[in-house]
């Protein structure tokens, strides 16, 4: 890299640095290894790191670009991916003791497309065990910390891929999100957390917590490296088309809000004014805010906790009886938790399931007087700290998230401002089956307006 030279702060940047010739794959890499080595003693972002791995790809990628041989639209790129995917011959532990060894002979999916589509990967982020775990002191793997403060936490399951691409690691990282594990994330970390469409992306290959919810995400950095990064998972390589047409103005469009959802007594008073003065935002751009009645959050809650610990105790429990001493206290508090959950009251849950799919489709129909999207927050609070995560592990978190993993409808969760003491909050925004674009439209246009981080010396990727 030459002196004048910068290194590129986002996914888009980097593709058109590495397109024009002004920075190699290699460098890239070199450079995410060089803040890893920096800062990982403290973050603990990653389980596995993957450093030969990655130099031999970004050198073959670089001698493809010397040749003009470079088809994948992500050829160069060095992303992440969570723990609980498997990648061909690298250990994959889901964050457990009891897989610390496991090497998988075959890639998930979701890894080999974007394998295929050139990315080049780091490595393996931690994950909270299983995906279903909480931290404790004792874990086998250290808890991930957040980049904007190491005193607290990262958000839920795929904390690791949040702290990975928050911590300027890579420029993306995949997720897994049963029950919110992308988004809330990245509402901790002021990134871009998306659970697309149930099954848009192929789960095979993921270790799985809840088959019935489970679904593969994407974290970035901006709404624009997150459309990419879409865009490669599901084949499509028009992607610039879709960039040029994402608008900056939301004239006409309709906002669901729920506004008894924000007079729960979990919500932040911080969260709930940077919430209302986001909607004032959305008004500047041109939308209309409509309020509308959603399932109230407690019964959300109960059917989404019913289907994780119910399916999740099915998953696990086999662990749990036989290699007890090879799990966590997190873990293990968690297990016995859900092996209480009845087959009548996980029945139950899952027809709830499906009566708030089929409420939320209705609303969400584009004709008139529907709505196009819904927005709430994205996260009660600001992240907790370490030290009250260890008192209380299994609080209740990220209870806004539930609902759109019950049914299945896209989410994506996008940085709406700071609490006092520094920390990013974040809004969500929902929609309909298959329309994740909508979503970006109207993420991308928030997040221009909004310039959450344009007065922000200290981001923790640069």
């Amino acid at each position: 890299m030459s002196a004048t030279s910068t290194v590129p702060q986002t996914l888009e940047e980097a593709i058109h640095a590495l397109h024009g010739g002004t920075i190699t794959a290699t460098q890239l890499v070199q450079e995410s290894l060089a803040k890893i080595f920096q800062k990982e003693g403290e973050l603990h972002g990653f389980i596995t790191v993957t450093k030969e791995e990655a130099l031999l790809q970004a050198a073959k990628f670089d001698q493809d670009f010397a040749n003009h041989q470079v088809t994948g639209i992500l050829a160069g790129i060095p992303i992440a991916h969570k723990d609980v995917l498997f990648a061909k011959d690298i250990r994959t532990t889901a964050g457990s003791k009891v897989l610390s060894g496991f090497k998988p002979d075959v890639n998930a999916i979701a890894v080999q497309i974007l394998e295929d589509a050139g990315a080049i990967s780091l490595g393996k982020t931690n994950c909270h065990e299983f995906a279903f775990g909480s931290p404790a002191l004792d874990d086998y793997f250290l808890a991930a910390r957040n980049p904007w403060n190491p005193a607290h936490m990262p958000g839920s399951s795929s904390s690791g891929s949040a702290t990975a691409v928050a911590a300027g690691y890579c420029f993306a990282a995949t997720a897994s999100d049963t029950g919110g594990s992308a988004r809330h994330p990245a509402a901790a970390c002021g990134l871009v957390g998306l659970k697309p469409t149930r099954d848009l992306i192929p789960k095979e290959g993921l270790i799985p917590l809840a088959p019935s919810l489970d679904t593969v995400g994407i974290i970035t950095r901006n709404v624009r490296d997150n459309l990419i990064m879409l865009c490669a998972m599901v084949g499509t390589t028009a992607y610039q088309d879709f960039l040029d047409q994402l608008r900056l103005e939301l004239p006409g469009i309709r906002i669901g809000v729920d506004f008894s959802h924000i007079e729960t007594g979990d919500l932040d008073n911080e969260v709930k004014e940077q919430f209302l003065a986001s909607l004032d935002v959305f008004k500047e751009l041109g939308a209309h805010i409509v309020s509308i009645e959603l399932p109230s959050l407690k019964n959300i809650a109960q059917a989404a906790n019913h289907i994780i610990n119910y399916e999740g105790w099915q998953e696990l429990k086999d662990y749990y009886h036989g290699q007890k001493e090879q799990i966590g206290k997190g873990l293990q508090q968690k297990l016995e938790i859900a092996s209480q959950v009845s087959q009548q009251d996980y029945q139950l849950a899952l027809e709830e399931a499906q009566k708030y799919a089929q409420q939320l489709t209705q609303q969400l129909k584009h004709q008139e007087g529907a709505i196009d999207v819904i927005v709430s927050v994205g996260r009660e609070s600001p992240a907790q700290t370490m030290a009250d995560l260890y008192r209380h592990p299994t609080g209740a978190r990220s209870t806004c998230n539930r609902l759109y993993s019950l049914t299945g409808h896209p989410a994506i969760t996008i940085p709406m401002g700071f609490a006092r003491n520094g920390m990013p909050l974040a809004l969500q925004i929902a929609g309909q089956y298959h329309d994740e674009y909508l979503l970006y439209q109207v993420a991308h246009a928030f997040e221009k307006k909004r310039g959450v981080f344009l007065d922000i010396n200290n981001l923790p990727w640069k």
